[in-house]
């Protein structure tokens, strides 16, 4: 495996990690769009798709938050979106027709619309408020991510955990 130097992700209350994050070594730096010795993953979902990224032939190059799209909130206030990554990848084999693609990692749960508590606690609706305002916030990113990305000729993705296995990715 890659030899990946660990950042601290935090600690939840019973001292276990709250997520895996890390330095990528890039396998193939010819590919690799940025400054490869600060290829950052936030999870290990990340982790898993840029190996897939760095290693899979199809894939001619790739970047890791490399690409910002600014955009304007609803109240007015400016932005800037770093999606997870932006990358290349060849149509039937081809390397001169290629799709680009820019593409966000997330739990399928964060993807939905949030489900009504069944339990009636105050703990469960400040969880459900914490869901709402996040999903509307992702939202919001992701239809300007959309948009934007329509006028620079390239596709938006939401990539979750059901689409990684699909792709023996994870």
């Amino acid at each position: 495996m890659a030899n990946n130097k660990k950042l601290s992700g935090g600690r939840k209350r019973n001292g276990k990690k709250r997520y895996n994050q890390g330095f990528y070594k890039i396998f193939n730096i010819d590919k690799y769009m940025g400054d490869p010795t600060k290829c950052i993953y936030r999870s290990s979902w990340e982790f898993k798709f840029m190996l897939y990224l760095d290693r899979t032939d199809k894939i001619l190059r790739w970047g890791s938050e490399n690409i910002v799209i600014p955009y304007q909130d609803e109240k007015g206030k400016y932005h800037k979106y770093f999606p997870d990554f932006y990358y290349e990848m060849s149509i039937d084999g081809d390397p001169n027709k290629y799709t680009r693609v820019v593409a966000e990692i997330k739990p399928k749960k964060e993807t939905i619309y949030p489900k009504t508590p069944k339990k009636k606690t105050v703990k469960a609706f400040e969880s459900y408020e914490y869901q709402l305002k996040t999903y509307q916030k992702n939202l919001y990113k992701w239809t300007k991510a959309i948009t934007w990305c329509e006028r620079n000729k390239m596709k938006f993705v939401i990539i979750h955990e059901d689409h990684l296995k699909a792709n023996n990715i994870m």
